[in-house]
């Protein structure tokens, strides 16, 4: 830039001094390193040399104790850095194509010296935690693995990277978070210095918008799940050795936690209904047993099993179904989630063709059965007792006890009198209807089928004392032919038979007999007055008023004038007629039979002012009970409605007849009324 003594560039002369100048600008990579050193050559000719004078620079500080020739040094300002970042790969222990429980991350940290000293004592402090914040701890690591430049764990020269790694084993704790971050923070001493230069780790990912110390993130993959089992198993309380009535059906629940995250407020609820899909409740439960995990009641960790038990005895009518169908479906939280993880329970029989999500079902066993009732109930023919004329009014129900359907049904009836003989229903039995609507012989489970029948007691079955019948159902069962039948029973359990007793219908037994004597006169002699030598005619009629057959009918006939003198009859009682098939011994019910009888007046009996006469009448049943009445002379107006004798009053004449009679006693002997023979007046 210019000489001492004037000359040109290139040119000194003795102690002439020529000055030059440069600059550098420090590069990037020139500033990482301490310093820039710079030396000169300077080469000159002398007169009638070529460059035969040189010298090399001294960098004019000579009191660093180098006089000549050292180089000039600019220092570089230590700036120590560091950078520290960590990666994350993950190892799929489990081969599911997933991150999830048991997988393993492996976290790989490299920490580079980015400053221009070297640096010493290089320590990490690593912090993993889960999603939601709570520390984690490395399973492994960190651990050094090498270094760029070779330089000894703890140091790193200029530009060098360390490199270490570390892993974690992923629990279900940072499944539930769904995922893991973790950050390492690396601290170094640069030369002169204690722990002067730290760095927190980076992921390594600028693409996310965060170049720096942003932490590195590990997404589990947490699907949870659940799977809910029901099985059941029956107790034969009864003894019987079919699943029915009393019977207790004792339910098995498991519900597993089949999912990536542990599971909370788990709840039960519980469906059960009959074959007829009528809503049940269980007996008891469900009630929580245990955990297999011992988790508490309410939470499941990754694969436990909770379980659980319920219970339900069968009912008479839910035995007149096919089945017991039990499903439950049980609701739990994932962490923080609630209730978003549901299932229905499976059978946990997959030979059904039906793997999942299948009603647990418990087939009643096919108990067909039949119960017949017939009642009876009387409409009286307006006499006040039970007997001939009557109607026997017969309502037969018949119900399907058991839990089949049955077909076919036929009513068979037998119709007896109290002697056992057979008689013939007036009409019927017809079917009347079925509380369920089936048609005429059908009857589903529970069903009761009505028909009705009627009698009109005859005669000779109110005489046999009662009327007995019995009513016999047969239906088939599916499959089968007539394989169901019952006899009936009354419907009175007082009775202290209570099944296939036949309905008996008891007459009132009321032998009852009624005999009127009624009386005309044939007045013979014309004068109009009942005296001697009229005849007196009696009717005598006997009336069967019981409701018994009568036989064995006897009469009795007491006649007797005005001063109680007893009189005999002309003639009878005298047969003469009956009704309804009787005759003068046998007396039907409501049978009637007439007699006669004729007593011709005498002097006295005339006299005596009055014929009294009554007719005692007797008769038995076929049971041996005897009946009587004494006759009534059909006049209800003499105020003596029962029993009183027939009158007739008479008309006596005075009157007198005078005899004489004469006979001879033959005194003499000679066959003559002659002299001396007496007279005798």
């Amino acid at each position: 830039s210019s000489t001492t003594l004037g000359s040109s560039p290139g040119t000194l002369k003795p102690s002439e001094i020529a000055t030059y100048s440069g600059y550098y600008i420090i590069s990037a990579n020139a500033a990482l390193t301490s310093s820039i050193n710079n030396s000169v050559l300077a080469t000159a000719s002398s007169p009638g040399q070529s460059n035969n004078v040189t010298d090399t620079s001294d960098d004019g500080d000579d009191s660093d104790g180098n006089t000549e020739d050292d180089v000039t040094v600019v220092e570089i300002t230590p700036l120590p850095e560091i950078e520290t970042t960590k990666t994350a790969t993950t190892i799929d222990n489990n081969s599911n194509g997933i991150v999830d429980l048991g997988d393993t991350i492996v976290y790989t940290i490299t920490v580079e010296n980015k400053g221009n000293t070297s640096l010493s004592g290089l320590t990490l402090v690593d912090t993993l935690t889960d999603n939601n914040g709570l520390a984690l701890s490395l399973s492994s690591g960190p651990i050094f693995t090498s270094a760029s430049a070779g330089s000894s764990q703890g140091t790193l020269t200029l530009g060098e990277t360390a490199t270490y790694t570390a892993s974690y084993t992923i629990t279900q704790v940072a499944v539930d978070a769904g995922g893991t971050s973790n950050t390492v923070l690396a601290t170094a001493s640069s030369a002169g210095n204690t722990d002067d230069v730290t760095d927190t780790s980076d992921d390594g990912d600028d693409d996310d918008n965060n170049t720096t110390d942003d932490p590195t993130i590990t997404s589990i993959t947490a699907s949870p799940g659940i799977e809910a089992t029901k099985t059941a198993t029956v107790l034969d309380n009864n003894g019987d050795s079919n699943t029915g009535a009393g019977d207790t059906i004792v339910y098995t629940i498991t519900v597993q936690n089949t999912g990536g995250t542990s599971l909370s407020n788990i709840s039960l609820n519980d469906v059960l209904t009959d074959g007829n899909g009528s809503s049940l409740s269980l007996t008891s439960g469900p009630i929580f047993v245990s955990n297999s995990a011992s988790s508490a009641e309410g939470s499941l960790a990754v694969n436990e099993i909770g379980t659980y038990t319920a219970t339900y005895t069968i009912s008479s009518a839910v035995e007149n179904t096919s089945s017991v169908n039990n499903r439950v479906t049980v609701t739990a939280s994932s962490p923080g989630q609630s209730n978003n993880v549901t299932d229905v329970s499976d059978d946990g029989d997959d030979n059904d063709d039906n793997t999942e999500d299948d009603q647990t079902v418990v087939a009643i066993d096919a108990v067909p059965v039949l119960e017949v009732t017939k009642t009876a109930s009387v409409t009286d023919n307006g006499d006040g007792y039970t007997g001939s004329g009557d109607v026997v009014n017969y309502v037969i129900t018949i119900e399907n006890k058991g839990n089949v359907t049955l077909s076919s049904l036929t009513v068979t009836d037998s119709l007896t009198d109290g002697n056992g003989d057979s008689l013939v229903m007036s009409n019927g039995p017809y079917f009347s209807g079925s509380d369920q609507g089936s048609a005429q012989g059908t009857l589903v489970a529970g069903e009761t089928a009505t028909f009705q029948a009627y009698y009109i007691i005859s005669s000779a079955a109110a005489e046999s004392g009662q009327i007995s019948n019995i009513a016999t159902a047969t239906a088939s069962s599916p499959g089968n032919s007539n394989d169901v039948s019952d006899q009936s029973d009354d419907g009175d359990d007082t009775d202290s038979n209570l099944v296939d007793d036949p309905t008996v219908t008891s007459m009132n037994p009321i032998p009852s007999i009624e005999v009127v004597k009624t009386v005309s006169t044939i007045d013979n002699n014309s004068n109009s007055l009942n005296d001697i030598n009229d005849t007196v005619v009696y009717t005598i009629t006997v009336n069967n008023t019981g409701n018994l057959l009568l036989t064995n009918v006897a009469l009795t006939d007491v006649l007797t004038d005005g001063n109680g003198t007893a009189l005999s009859l002309d003639a009878g009682p005298t047969f003469v007629s009956a009704t309804d098939s009787s005759n003068s011994q046998i007396l039907q019910i409501g049978g009637t039979s007439t007699f006669t009888a004729t007593y011709t007046i005498a002097q006295n009996p005339a006299y005596s002012g009055i014929i009294s006469n009554i007719v005692s009448v007797t008769a038995n049943t076929s049971a041996g009970i005897n009946v009587s009445d004494q006759s009534d002379d059909g006049d209800d107006s003499d105020g003596n409605t029962v029993d009183d004798p027939t009158t007739i009053q008479t008309s006596p004449r005075a009157m007198m007849e005078v005899t004489k009679t004469s006979s001879v006693v033959d005194t003499n002997g000679n066959g003559n009324n002659d002299q001396g023979d007496v007279i005798v007046y």
